[in-house]
């Protein structure tokens, strides 16, 4: 009797360990992330937030085991705001910086993550600068830092989570440099860095335009991307890019956000980063949502996705 209890209880034993397996492989522990965004402007496909949230927040879903990622608009479901580790904002003119600054507050003194896309990282108010630059390493501020357009080429990462799987790469798009950053860049990363064109740096004095010090730089890299380890713990992404949704076919611009994504909600960046299948234009403009203007050229659009990845 005894020898047939023990094997029973190894037979149980054996079970338990295999069904154990079962669930850390397929019910691993979740992260939360939020994204949250305001509404789109300058046009079909620009400053879509909306649009590049569900579709980052769907390749997270898809890609990565430990993500659990939601997306929300403006100031509505706030409350899933005091569950996340890590939140992603998009708006203009930093409007949601400033509109949820108490609301994240406390949250950013509890270590959650926080990413700023785009126009986002220019709040304008000295408040939500402040916080910003705590918060996430830097923000956009007028009159010292500009906005131009242009074709950035990154040549080379540093040896960061972040840059797993990254390869070099050429983007057009509204790229904001000369950010106001922590003192001594202490605790910044600078993930995506390149020389502006001269004719960048030349624009008249003005809050996006052009200032002396961003003329004192001639030929120097500028910090576009970057990633922040607060002295409490918690992780910012700032990301200056965006203005326009086609972008996101380049497979390393698209990387590089969704790595920094999964960094500040402290899941590990696989090896070769966070996998995800190049969009098609047909899928972008399905994630937009909306009529496409009769002045909507897609040849040329595609033609230019078509290039990105070669």
């Amino acid at each position: 009797m005894k020898k047939v209890t023990r094997i029973v209880m190894i037979g149980l034993l054996f079970a338990g360990i295999a069904v154990v397996g079962n669930l850390s492989a397929a019910d691993v522990a979740k992260k939360k992330i939020v994204f949250v965004h305001g509404p789109e402007s300058h046009g079909y496909g620009g400053h879509a937030y909306g649009p590049a949230f569900r579709m980052l927040a769907r390749m997270l879903n898809e890609g990565v085991p430990e993500a659990e990622c939601v997306v929300i608009q403006g100031n509505k479901d706030l409350a899933v705001l005091d569950t996340a580790d890590a939140i992603v904002i998009g708006s203009d003119g930093g409007g949601l910086v400033r509109s949820l600054g108490n609301r994240l507050e406390p949250l950013m003194q509890k270590g959650v993550g926080l990413a700023c896309i785009h126009y986002t990282l220019d709040p304008s108010d000295p408040k939500a600068i402040n916080r910003l630059i705590d918060w996430i390493g830097g923000s956009y501020v007028q009159h010292w830092s500009v906005n131009p357009y242009w074709e950035a080429d990154f040549k080379s990462f540093p040896d960061h989570p972040v840059s797993r799987g990254l390869k070099p790469f050429k983007v057009q798009d509204e790229w904001y440099y000369h950010m106001k950053f922590v003192s001594d860049m202490k605790g910044v990363t600078p993930i995506l860095a390149a020389v502006p064109p001269e004719r960048t740096r030349q624009g008249k004095d003005g809050p996006h335009s052009g200032n002396p010090e961003v003329r004192k730089r001639t030929g120097m890299a500028e910090v576009i991307g970057w990633t922040y380890e607060r002295p409490n713990g918690g992780r910012g992404w700032g990301f200056t890019g965006m203005h326009e949704h086609w972008n996101w076919a380049q497979d390393s611009y698209r990387k590089a956000v969704l790595n920094a994504i999964v960094w500040i909600a402290r899941i590990e960046v696989p090896r070769d980063g966070v996998p995800s299948t190049t969009p098609t234009l047909k899928e972008m403009e399905a994630d937009i949502a909306k009529p496409c203007p009769s002045t909507f050229n897609a040849k040329s659009i595609q033609e230019r996705i078509s290039k990105m990845n070669q």
